[in-house]
């Protein structure tokens, strides 16, 4: 009604859910995230919970949308207090397959047939309970048999449960243990915050053709939030009544007194008596500290993925990493590790949240899954409260795997809290990338390696420090880059630079990849401060050797603010998205050198390969050395391609691993004391 009068394309706040709409707020991505990784595993059970219209089904809708429909058959049943028997009734008609006048065994066999011929054609199968919290126990008994189908070692049948928090309850009861067992997956919705409800509701609009009409105040954003308590479904019914009221009421407005009025109406329709109260602009610091309490991120629950559903590895050996590419060194540790048989059992473990990792980069699907995936999803929790989730959290998991060792890597402060965590209970750590002191957490990496019982740095160099800091030289071991081990499981699927770049759209004729060419990961978030550190840089290159420059979205815009597009392309320099690590390995070991700023991104990479890297100075004061050295490769001709690479550091763990007598940790514990001194 109200969409032509304010120019929209179609409804913006429909109920219904619709994958088009999908709004990616932070536990929602955090969410979809994991998901896609358990769709990965084409196995065992994935559960989502939440509120009701907290985004559940929009959420499994839109991963759904992205999986390729000729590998995967998805079908959906809403449950509606379904018996055994007719749930496998509805199992059936969702696949298509005729099920009327079937006794229980025929509907059995019918089912795992079906299954069958789909595994023979390269499909497997999907299937989606929807409203399960309605499910009585011997339907979720029939579940769990359901997926006991297998065919050639395969599972036949993977399952979403999704439903309402009373779900996750109806999981933990004692009946439940085996199909517990089965979930390799798990997740919850919350709310969205005050910020994401805005952006929520502008999100929508936007899809919409939305052109400010009608506009809305800043307050009724902070007011709808309150009177929704930012569940998605809550906000579509008040947004849609709102544009509805201002359409009758002529208005191209929507203020603090509509959000009110109509939440108002709402309440009473339903029968809340609860009225919205109006978000105060002059409360004291007293309710602005309140407000800022309420407001932080809450953590998620706990989220583990494992490979054989129910399973505990025995003998674990966890592996913590913080950051993305510390997450894909550890990954490759643990497939290194897997395939020369190791007696520990590689669990990978992450503080924060799926998205923190970048669990989607293409680059994770040449390395097997491990025995064991844990993320602590402590969401953006700073400070003290990171540190003491992270304690409580890891610790929880000490407990519960009792693991034989732990290795560390990185210098963030969710590492030191792990690295804690075993200190406290006597569990033996070892320090990858140990001796590396960067200026802002020289300290915090320092305490890292001191509570470590053994220490592997990438050079000698990081040997000489530890030993002047007073560390025990028989701690310590060069082992070299972990980038070894993950260039050799990356490098028989890597793709030809050509390809790479003909598939990101970098024409021949900016950057010929049979020819000489550099690639640059210079970093910036000020247009100042990038045009300054580049000024010199660019004034003598020359339009030389073309230079590939890898830019993230900060970067890119920094390039556009300071309008430096046109002198780029007379310099033949070339912007390119940052690739993922697959591309970029294709990239860098096709170039004749990296240039690089203080962040060095892809140094490590390049150094591993024997490309030459150049570090260019914040503010561009060694520009001359640098492009001197772009002259230089220029004329040595194209790259030969890259060097052969050595894995050290998965035969060094393994080395450290058989120093650690059986029983080690349980010893230690009994006898209440560090197994080693510092």
């Amino acid at each position: 009604m109200y969409e032509s009068h304010f120019g929209l394309s179609a409804p913006p706040f429909q109920l219904s859910p619709d994958p088009s709409f999908y709004f990616e707020s932070k536990g929602h991505a955090n969410a979809l995230a994991y998901l896609r990784f358990g769709a990965y595993q084409g196995e065992g059970f994935i559960v989502v919970t939440g509120e009701i219209g907290a985004g559940k089904t929009t959420l499994v809708r839109a991963l759904l949308s992205e999986l390729d429909t000729e590998k995967v058959v998805a079908a959906q049943v809403v449950s509606t207090q379904l018996e055994a028997g007719d749930l496998l009734k509805s199992i059936l008609a969702a696949f298509g397959v005729p099920s009327n006048g079937l006794t229980k065994a025929e509907l059995i066999a019918s089912l795992e047939a079906y299954l069958t011929v789909l595994a023979t054609r390269g499909q497997r199968a999907l299937l989606i309970i929807d409203e399960a919290q309605n499910l009585n126990l011997e339907a979720v008994e029939e579940m769990r048999m359901l997926s006991n189908f297998q065919f050639d070692q395969h599972a036949l049948l993977q399952s979403f449960l999704v439903g309402q928090p009373e779900l996750r309850k109806l999981l933990q009861t004692k009946s439940m243990e085996q199909l517990r067992q089965r979930v390799i997956a798990s997740c919850h919705l919350g709310p969205l915050s005050a910020a994401e409800t805005r952006a929520y509701i502008e999100h929508r609009l936007h899809r919409v053709g939305w052109q400010e009409r009608p506009h809305f105040a800043e307050e009724a954003f902070e007011l709808i939030h309150q009177a929704t308590g930012g569940i998605p479904r809550r906000i579509n019914v008040l947004c849609n009544r709102l544009l509805l009221a201002a359409f009758l009421a002529d208005s191209d407005g929507i203020d603090v007194d509509a959000v009110r009025t109509v939440a108002d109406e709402l309440r009473a329709e339903v029968g809340e008596q609860a009225a919205v109260e109006t978000p105060s602009r002059a409360a004291g610091p007293a309710a602005a500290a309140t407000a800022a309490v309420k407001a932080l991120p809450s953590a998620g629950e706990v989220m583990k993925l494992q490979r054989t559903p129910g399973a505990k590895p025995e003998r674990a050996l966890m592996l913590v990493a913080e950051t993305p590419i510390e997450y894909l060194k550890l990954r490759a540790l643990a497939a290194s590790l897997e395939a020369v048989g190791s007696p520990r059992a590689p669990v990978v473990v992450t503080p924060r949240s799926p998205r923190d990792v970048r669990i989607e980069d293409p680059a994770l699907e040449v390395f097997a899954a491990p025995a064991l995936e844990i993320c602590l999803n402590v969401g953006e929790a700073q400070g003290a409260e990171l540190l003491s989730q992270v304690l409580l959290r890891f610790d929880a998991q000490l407990a519960e795997l009792e693991p034989s060792a732990v290795a560390v890597i990185g210098e963030g402060p969710a590492t030191l809290a792990c690295a804690l965590a075993c200190a406290e209970r006597a569990i033996p750590v070892l320090r990858l990338d140990g001796g590396l002191r960067s200026t802002a957490r020289a300290s915090q990496s320092g305490l890292i390696d001191r509570l470590a019982d053994a220490i592997l740095t990438r050079s000698h160099a990081e040997n000489y420090l530890l030993a002047r800091e007073g560390i025990a030289p028989e701690r310590v071991q060069c082992a070299g880059s972990l980038f070894g081990a993950l260039v050799q499981r990356l490098d028989p699927a890597r793709a030809d630079a050509a390809t790479v770049l003909k598939r990101l759209g970098i024409a021949p004729s900016a950057v010929d990849a049979t020819r000489s060419f550099g690639v640059m990961t210079v970093s910036g978030r000020k247009g100042k401060a990038l045009v300054r550190q580049l000024d010199a840089f660019l004034a003598q290159l020359k339009g030389g050797m073309p230079m590939l420059w890898l830019v993230d979205r900060d970067t890119a815009e920094a390039v556009r603010t300071a309008a430096m597009e046109s002198r780029l392309e007379r310099q033949r320099v070339a912007l390119m998205p940052m690739p993922g690590l697959g591309d970029a390995f294709a990239l860098v070991s096709a170039a004749s050198l990296l240039v690089v700023d203080a962040a060095r991104s892809h140094a490590e990479l390049a150094s591993v390969l024997g490309v030459p890297v150049f570090e260019l100075l914040h503010d561009g004061s060694n520009a001359e050395e640098v492009v001197r050295a772009v002259a230089e490769a220029q004329v040595e001709g194209p790259n030969a391609g890259p060097a052969a690479v050595e894995d050290r550091v998965t035969g060094a763990v393994l080395e450290w691993l058989s120093t650690i007598p059986p029983g080690h940790t349980e010893d230690s514990r009994e006898a209440g004391s560090p197994s080693r001194t510092r």
